[in-house]
Formats: structure tokens, sequence, C-alpha cells
């Protein structure tokens, strides 16, 4: 497609900008892999979008949804995606329950840093992404930085409610506290995992337990409506506006069903200042064209605004969660961020 450069833009009195047909080319700072990678994913038809549950009326309908998508998720993208990510990284996994909550940890083949351990919370709207998703954000870890990681397969809907995800969390990192100082203790999460990690700390603070020694929330942020709605829809190639994180307790089905947007254990940012101020140190990670890049702004700017460590990395061009791809020279420049990041803030001894 041509721009049309007769074509003007017009802006109404309230500021909406109407904007002619355009060409938009893929971003001149991307590397020449996720360039490919990004046109292949672009000219694929039909694309996998997450549903929402708010789209949905009835449990049973939600429920039939879930079950479905878990099992193509599963089949065209976690399980053929992690065991990819498995060959380039090794690493050992076992699989196991700690505070009553089914995990996979994951450990370096050598090397193994003793004195740190993460927690990771697996993407995936809450309703899916349980295994595959969560070894596809835990491989990387392990090998790259060296760290023990514990990844949740933490309970989510149709089959539970909130706070349920917030409860496992914190059921496992009291179980951990038993060996580690909470200094010694990172969480992390991507997408509904990034959302979960910021719920989870509220929670933790909320039962009166020590914050652990930083967190990490990628491709997230619990509130925040904004640009992104739209840049993220065009930039994927999808009409706008993408509201996907825009209301986390809207729908009357699935794991919110049940909660409001006014509580502070579901959106942190609405919580009063002194309570944001008991945040760890954050790093947030987003992209130009991820539907997430409005709600980490807002995320970053309620937890700065509260005087905690917070920082924010955008990438140019990219879209949501572009990390998962750790072959990638950008995936990669992301997970050396991260592991500077919890290999700073995570003090030892």
């Amino acid at each position: 497609m041509q721009n049309d450069a007769n074509s003007e833009l017009q802006v109404d009195a309230d500021g909406t900008v109407h904007v002619p047909a355009y060409a938009l080319p893929l971003s001149a700072a991307l590397s020449d892999p996720s360039r490919a990678s990004l046109a292949a994913a672009l000219s694929h038809t039909p694309r996998m979008g997450m549903p929402r549950a708010e789209d949905f009326t009835t449990e049973a309908d939600f429920k039939a949804m879930v079950d479905s998508f878990r099992a193509n998720v599963d089949m065209l993208y976690g399980r053929p995606m992690s065991e990819r990510l498995l060959d380039a990284f090794p690493v050992n996994i076992a699989a196991g329950r700690m505070g009553g909550v089914p995990v996979e940890e994951f450990t370096p083949l050598s090397e193994l840093d003793s004195e740190r351990v993460l927690i990771n919370l697996h993407g995936g709207a809450f309703y899916a992404g349980a295994t595959y998703v969560s070894r596809i954000e835990s491989i990387p870890m392990a090998n790259l930085g060296k760290f023990r990681v514990v990844s949740l397969d933490y309970r989510q809907g149709y089959e539970h409610k909130f706070p349920a995800a917030s409860e496992d969390t914190c059921a496992v990192y009291e179980e951990l506290l038993e060996s580690f100082a909470p200094t010694q203790i990172g969480i992390y999460g991507g997408s509904a995992g990034g959302v979960l990690t910021a719920q989870a700390i509220a929670w933790i603070l909320q039962h009166g337990l020590p914050a652990p020694g930083a967190i990490g929330i990628f491709g997230a942020g619990t509130g925040g409506q904004g640009d992104s709605d739209y840049f993220g829809a065009i930039g994927t190639g999808q009409r706008p506006p993408m509201r996907f994180l825009d209301s986390l307790a809207g729908a009357s089905v699935g794991y919110f069903s049940n909660a409001s947007d006014a509580d502070p254990l579901v959106n942190p940012c609405i919580a009063p200042v002194s309570f944001r101020a008991q945040f760890p140190p954050t790093l947030m990670v987003t992209a130009t064209r991820a539907f997430d890049m409005s709600p980490a702004i807002a995320t970053h700017r309620a937890l700065v605004q509260a005087g905690v460590d917070a920082s924010l990395h955008v990438f140019d061009g990219l879209g949501h969660c572009f990390y998962y791809d750790a072959t990638a020279p950008e995936g990669a420049d992301a997970y050396q961020t991260m592991i500077r990041f919890f290999r700073k803030h995570l003090r030892v001894g």
C-alpha cells in the first residue's frame, strides 16, 4: 500500500485524529532476525489471538473457549517454542510441589548461583500458559543467569477465582523464606504473570510478610488505558482499539469475575502511596508495538511516584512479550538486562 500524499489528517475539536490509510513499515531499529520473524508473523493468517473473558457471557462458553485455546496454544506455540529454547539453552527441569502448589524447578547444568532464587509466574491471560509458557519464561533465565527458577502452576480461571493465584504465589514464597532471606528471592513474570507479580507483592505486603529483594514485571502493568490500545493493535496488524488489559475485572466470567478494579490487591497502582512505597526494586520491560505499553508506563509512574527504585525499558518496533524468543538479538538483550537487574538487587550473605 502506498501513502496518499494528497490525504491530510483531520483533527476534531476534542483532539481525535482521523488518520487516512497509510503504509506502516517495520521499525528501522529491528535486527535482521526480528525483522524476518515479525514479517512472517504479520503475514501469517489466521493469527492466534488471546480471547478476552469480557467477550463471553456464560461460564459454559468461557470454559469451552479456554479448553480449546489451551490445547491449541500448547500444540501450535508453547510446546514447540519451549522445546527449541531447551535445545538452545539446556537446563535441568524437575517437577514437584512447594507450599502445596505444583511447580517446576529449572537449574543450570553447571555453575548454579545457590545464593539467589527466582519465582516465575507464567503468562497466559489468567486462563492458559501452564507448563509450556512457564518453560519459555524460565529456561533462558536458568541457563543464562545460572539461577534456580521455581515456576508455579498457579490456580487460574475458569477453575478458580481471584485471589487464588496471589495465594499460591505467597505460599511458595513463604516456603522459600525457610531457606532464603527475602533479599535473596526475586519474583518475575510476563503478560498475565507480570500482572500477577504486582498483585502478589501487594498480597504479600498486605499479609505482613517482608517484600522480596526485587521483582520483574514484563509485558504487563496493572492499569492505564492509553495509546497502546491503538498503536499496539496497528503495529501488529489488527484493527484498533485493542483493549486487552484496560479492565482486569470487567468480565462476568473468568478469574477476575468476582473482583473489582477498585481493589488495590487487583490494581496496586491505586493503592495509597505509603503502600506502594513498600514495593521492592522493580524492572519493567515493554515495547512500542505491545498492547501492554500504556499499562506498563502507568505502573512504572505509580511506583516512581511512591519513591520505588523502578526502571522501564522500552524496545522499539516489537510486540507483546517479544523477549520470549531469547534467540533473537532483542530477546537476548532483554534477558541480559533482567539478569543484571536481579544480580544487582538480590543481595547475598
